[in-house]
């Protein structure tokens, strides 16, 4: 299932219920209210950072708040953790924040049984998550990345020039992986991972992209595919299916895939 969004040519329209079709595949997007910074979904779950820094939970179609003022929030099957203004990790447990010792500037949680992210000076780490721990052994990630984000069987990051890498056999016990890299003439900013493998990328530009090819023989993908129709977009997520989407406005919108 993990190139259920392929195509060469794919084309958005993001409008209140708009369906756009091309080359066999439709997507259909609806504008959320309010207004966000980041959004991050995983299993079902999406939780976002408002404008005024703080933290939210999508239920239903309404933004419910959380204590706080966060940077950055990710959920996954690592839990949900976020950053706060200083860059102090917490991680949410029945609606409360619990401090965790350590920094970071970007957390991911879609690692299974770890946590990654990136901290000051582009350093990225990664770290088991032990039950009952009130603490995590961090592992320091080789080179140096702006941007980290996991899924079931790789973690995919952004260099300091744009470049993108993918660390492949990641998990529990061994967090980092084995290096590679993918060779690309797009320069990206993010690069978000999705529950079944799937990676979306921005450029540095705000464009989003595809990579396609993934497989479990080929994990680093083919090429990367551009998704047109779509204004400059500032974050995105995906999960189950679902493409999540921040324009440079704030706006937020879902885009899913209908049949034709």
């Amino acid at each position: 299932m993990r190139q259920l969004w392929l195509t060469l040519m794919l084309l958005v329209a993001c409008g209140h219920g708009e369906t756009k079709g091309g080359l066999g595949i439709k997507l259909k997007c609806w504008r959320l209210p309010g207004r966000m910074r980041q959004l991050d979904a995983g299993q079902g779950r999406v939780y976002g950072i408002g404008l005024d820094q703080v933290p939210k939970r999508l239920v239903n179609k309404c933004w419910s708040p959380l204590d706080g003022h966060m940077k950055h929030i990710t959920v996954g099957p690592a839990g949900v953790w976020a950053t706060d203004l200083e860059g102090n990790l917490y991680t949410l447990e029945e609606d409360t924040w619990k401090q965790i010792p350590g920094t970071l500037e970007q957390v991911d949680a879609g690692g299974t049984g770890f946590l990654a992210g990136v901290k000051d000076c582009h350093l990225a780490f990664c770290a088991d998550i032990v039950p009952g721990s009130p603490s995590l052994g961090w592992t320091l990630i080789p080179g140096k990345l702006r941007y980290y984000s996991c899924g079931p069987d790789a973690c995919w990051g952004v260099g300091e020039a744009g470049e993108v890498y993918v660390r492949t056999g990641v998990q529990t016990g061994d967090c980092a992986g084995k290096l590679g890299t993918v060779d690309s003439k797009v320069r990206m900013s993010k690069v978000e991972v999705g529950f079944d493998g799937s990676v979306f990328a921005l450029s540095s530009t705000g464009v989003p992209y595809e990579r396609v090819g993934i497989s479990d023989s080929n994990p680093r993908g083919t090429e990367w595919v551009r998704l047109r129709g779509l204004e400059p977009i500032h974050s995105l997520t995906y999960d189950r299916y679902t493409l999540w989407l921040i324009n440079n406005a704030g706006e937020v919108r879902r885009c899913i895939k209908v049949s034709n």
